[in-house]
């Protein structure tokens, strides 16, 4: 009833149609799941209230997420293993593990530099993500494949 209403306040928020209608959508997930009584027409300003609170925390985790990421990849070429070889094969070697970063998907990529440069274990990976260890364990030799294509050419 109020779907398209919050949707639009949302986006108003963060100018982002598709993350706007994923929080719309979780909002009234989350009542449905949690059997929450809640009256379209008395408690709207309840669902603008938690559409709000909902909006700010995954702006807040998307900011945190790219700041990391951002961090993160210029380091990555610095850990490549020293090469005693000449410079240019370095940074060669530098620039397609940061090409081969750069085409994973974002989870593939989070999980394996969370695994590789911060030393954690699949299961400390996937309680700081919230999934599964098996997911982990996906993400990161999904990885790793995409870093042997990409070395190997």
């Amino acid at each position: 009833m109020h779907f398209d209403a919050i949707r639009r306040y949302l986006y108003y928020r963060c100018s982002d149609a598709d993350l706007a209608s994923d929080v719309a959508q979780d909002l009234f997930t989350r009542i449905w799941e949690k059997g929450m009584d809640i009256d379209p027409n008395t408690d709207k300003a309840l669902l603008y209230k938690m559409a709000s609170d909902m909006i700010v925390t995954k702006l807040r985790r998307k900011k945190v997420e790219l700041n990391y990421i951002s961090s993160i990849v210029p380091d990555d070429i610095s850990h490549i293993a020293r090469y005693n070889g000449n410079n240019t094969e370095y940074n060669e070697l530098a620039k397609q593990y940061s090409d081969a970063l750069v085409s994973m998907p974002e989870k593939q990529r989070i999980a394996f530099l969370l695994s590789r440069n911060e030393n954690l274990k699949y299961h400390e990976i996937s309680q700081r993500l919230n999934i599964s260890v098996k997911a982990v364990e996906k993400r990161v030799s999904g990885a790793l494949e995409i870093l042997r294509k990409k070395l190997s050419d």
